[in-house]
């Protein structure tokens, strides 16, 4: 699931040229529709989740912090709680090295959501799915990963050609 087509279109194309035995399908999903968000998780019925979805850019996130919110953590959420309804064994959250000791808002917000992950695995939310365990979140906390949306490295490698020059 992606909301943005050219990441999507790479990653399935990219995916699909290995030549896996699995089937690929990539869907157009924004996290903060829980419904759809839902209804996708329950059609797949995924055993692990891999989750990354967030708005990243720390001067846009300091200066609309309440986007950053309603994406990060309300978005989150409904992630989290279609893959507890689908039956989803574990799900990872991609989350940033930002959120250590914040002094951004993305930092802050991706704090309280791992936070919130802590609190998830304890709720009896997550165990009323009959006799299976509760779903397990686990938070992967990544610097800047090359290459991916909003990385920073392009900047920096600006940055030192245009002092070469």
């Amino acid at each position: 699931m992606e909301i943005s087509e050219p990441p999507l279109y790479a990653i399935t194309g990219a995916l699909a040229t290995r030549g896996a035995s699995a089937e690929i399908e990539g869907r157009t999903a924004y996290i903060r529709d829980r419904e759809r968000i839902a209804r996708l998780m329950n059609e797949f019925r995924p055993d692990i989740m891999f989750y990354a979805a967030a708005l990243k850019h720390v001067p846009i996130l300091d200066r609309d912090w309440s986007e950053g919110v309603k994406t990060n953590i309300f978005g989150s959420v409904n992630v989290a709680d279609a893959a507890v309804a689908a039956g989803a064994e574990a799900m990872v959250m991609i989350s940033t090295d930002k959120a250590n000791e914040p002094v951004s808002m993305l930092g802050l917000i991706k704090r309280l959501l791992r936070c919130a992950a802590r609190r998830w695995t304890t709720t009896s939310q997550l165990g009323a799915r009959g006799s299976k365990p509760p779903m397990r979140l686990i938070s992967v906390r990544l610097g800047d990963v090359l290459a991916s949306n909003g990385s920073v490295v392009p900047k920096v490698k600006a940055q030192i050609a245009a002092e070469t020059r």
